[in-house]
């Protein structure tokens, strides 16, 4: 009776150590990760947004945004805003987005991009941060043929066709990947609807 005593009350004391070193490593390693994370986004921002000088967050009605975006078409469970911060250039002055969107549409589960926004709705280009798509098919969804489809235009929404383009808010399907073409166009669509909130559309701005 007293070896198990003893047994458990040094189990016990192992555990707690053990928990205690592994609190210390977790707050000795917190401040380092959140700045990598942050400097990880700020290159993130940066590549769809290089006029910019710096990236602040925007204080915004999440739940009016949700219900903005359910209303055109695009509900949660299918697309949502992870994040939309202020791109500013070197005097302060406010020249666009950069907008976090996930589609749970892909083909291989959640897509997850950046695309930067200017001013006046003009798409700077699209930086993805998750896809899961598959190799050689939907994964050509990174690449500058695709993406650049929608750098430099400007549109109320976009759609895909298989047959060739021939309207500014069109592009040209991936070849094999109609459902991975879909998710990325859907989250485009559902950037632009943020877009049009930030800008006043649905007063959505709490700076407004």
């Amino acid at each position: 009776m007293k070896e198990i005593i003893k047994n458990s009350l040094i189990l016990c004391i192992i555990t707690l150590v053990s928990g205690i070193l592994l609190g210390a490593v977790y707050e000795g390693t917190k401040k380092p990760r959140a700045e990598q994370e942050e400097k990880t986004k700020q290159e993130a921002y940066k590549k769809v947004f290089e006029e910019a000088d710096r990236f602040e967050e925007l204080e915004y009605d999440e739940t009016a945004l949700e219900t903005y975006l359910k209303e055109n078409g695009y509900p949660e469970h299918m697309v949502y805003i992870q994040e939309a911060v202020s791109a500013k250039d070197s005097s302060g002055t406010e020249i666009g987005y950069v907008i976090t969107v996930t589609d749970k549409e892909g083909y291989g589960g959640e897509i997850t991009f950046t695309f930067g926004i200017q001013k006046d709705g003009t798409i700077n280009g699209i930086s993805f941060l998750t896809l899961n798509e598959t190799a050689g098919v939907g994964m050509k969804a990174d690449t500058a043929g695709f993406k650049n489809q929608f750098t430099g235009k400007k549109a109320d929404s976009f759609s895909y066709v298989k047959n060739g383009k021939q309207a500014d808010n069109e592009i040209d399907a991936i070849s094999g990947a109609t459902v991975t073409t879909n998710a990325v166009t859907n989250g485009v669509n559902a950037g632009i609807l943020c877009y049009r909130f930030l800008s006043g559309e649905n007063g959505g701005r709490a700076d407004e």
